[in-house]
């Protein structure tokens, strides 16, 4: 989570708004001096790790009320890593029903808002995102890749709509995969299958979204479910894929790497 923090927060540096002076100011530096103590000194990590959650809850506390939902369920796992201190376990047990809610939640959003049933919203984020485009460019046929992006995503164009069938069971498989996962993680004769059913979501989402940085974080904390120790085994390859994601986020903005 050290880590992870100076990584979200460097992909602001480059922001010419608010949130982005913060960042080279106050935020980043804050956050890359409680990471180097951290992992240096052991026995200040859980002060850096309280040290982390203030600089987060600033952090909200300016970006409110437009903020990315990851940057509120980082600030959850660090409010839940200080409040259980004294019982990591009982923090890993949290963290592991925070994953659950936030799957759970963001299936449940998807259908109330009734615009993944005929792909609507995927459709139009294919009409105004080329990292969607490019992804589903693989899956829906040209023709109708090229009618989407013509209606140019204006106010009141459309309708975003598909009859490709496999645009529309994947976008439906997204929110019935959402609802249903959290029963299947919590079940343990199920786990297994269901934490890689997740991981294969989150593969398939960050294809089209690039937001490796949140990408890197949730993986991680799916391997939660998972018996052993298997984040802290992962977790300096997933650090890696967050650093490559600011560095191209900086370098390489045409990538599309968020």
């Amino acid at each position: 989570m050290l880590l992870a923090m100076v990584f979200h927060c460097g992909m602001l540096v480059g922001r010419p708004d608010q949130l982005g002076t913060a960042a080279r100011s106050f935020l980043l530096p804050a956050f890359a001096l409680t990471a180097l103590v951290g992992l240096l000194r052991p026995r200040l990590r859980g002060g850096c790790v309280a040290a982390d959650l203030a600089v987060t809850s600033i952090w909200l506390a300016m970006a409110f009320p437009v903020f990315a939902n990851h940057l509120f369920l980082e600030w959850s796992v660090l409010f839940f890593l200080v409040l259980c201190r004294r019982d990591p376990e009982l923090a890993l047990q949290a963290i592991r029903y925070l994953v659950l809610i936030a799957f759970f939640y963001s299936g449940v959003q998807k259908a109330w808002g009734g615009q993944y049933f005929a792909g609507e919203f995927l459709a139009s984020k294919i009409a105004t995102s080329a990292n969607f485009r490019e992804f589903f460019g693989l899956f829906v046929a040209s023709a109708e890749v090229e009618r989407l992006v013509e209606l140019g995503g204006a106010t009141g164009s459309g309708p975003y709509t598909s009859r490709d069938p496999l645009f529309v069971l994947m976008s439906n498989a997204v929110w019935i995969a959402e609802t249903a996962l959290p029963a299947l993680l919590l079940w343990s004769p199920t786990r297994h299958i269901a934490f890689f059913a997740a991981l294969l979501l989150i593969v398939g989402i960050e294809l089209g979204a690039r937001e490796l940085v949140f990408g890197g974080l949730f993986t991680t904390l799916l391997l939660l479910f998972l018996p052993g120790r298997n984040g802290l085994v992962l977790w300096p390859l997933l650090s890696a894929v967050q650093l490559f994601a600011v560095i191209a986020a900086l370098w390489f903005p045409q990538w599309g790497i968020n």
